[in-house]
């Protein structure tokens, strides 16, 4: 499978759920697989709680990634299997979270989240579908920036290693880019929202 192809893996597997509104989306499908190549065995009750999701909700989304081929249920709780292992291998290659990162951004909202995406900056337009993508999920606010050429640019706006060199040379210390890496900061009113909006941004340039 190629790395290109991940989003949409993603997009299918959440899709055809019952109901009015589907209970998971492929936001919380990505963040489950992330959390298991890290973590596992893992058992129902404590997925749930890390992702903050319910117990049924988490039921389902295990039912269709074990339908899937990507994980199996043990004893011991929610493993990868191979092909889970090689679509975590795909993403984490790719995909690495910074978490919640001290920097001084232009915006109140007390939490935020930082993803960087290893060479991507090529797919990075201006950044509004990942920003857009980052508020649809919950997020309050997001702030997509490139490093190229050993500077910091928000795409088609500005090169911020010029414009705003006090916050750029903080990104680039706390953060560490390297050339062609994508970094996106998602601001929310709570660290969950914040997570969940890095991710859906994250997600479109997988």
């Amino acid at each position: 499978m190629k790395l290109i192809g991940i989003q949409d893996r993603l997009e299918k597997l959440a899709e055809g759920q019952p109901g009015p509104t589907p209970s998971f989306t492929s936001i919380n499908l990505l963040e489950l697989i992330l959390y298991l190549g890290k973590e596992s065995p893992v058992g129902r009750k404590r997925l749930s709680s890390k992702l903050e999701l319910g117990e049924g909700v988490v039921r389902n989304m295990l039912s269709r990634l074990e339908k899937a081929g990507i994980i199996k249920i043990t004893k011991e709780g929610c493993v990868l299997t191979p092909e889970g292992l090689r679509m975590y291998e795909e993403i984490s290659s790719v995909l690495i979270e910074k978490g919640q990162v001290d920097i001084p951004i232009p915006w109140s909202h007390p939490y935020n989240y930082v993803i960087v995406l290893k060479k991507r900056s090529h797919l990075v337009r201006i950044g509004l579908e990942q920003r857009d993508a980052a508020v649809r999920a919950g997020a309050e606010g997001a702030i997509v920036m490139t490093y190229v050429n050993n500077e910091l640019h928000m795409p088609g706006v500005s090169i911020l290693s010029i414009e705003r060199p006090d916050f750029a040379s903080q990104v680039i210390e706390k953060v560490r880019p390297e050339e062609g890496d994508v970094i996106i900061i998602a601001g929310a009113k709570d660290y969950r929202r914040a997570k969940y909006g890095a991710l859906a941004a994250a997600q479109t340039i997988l």
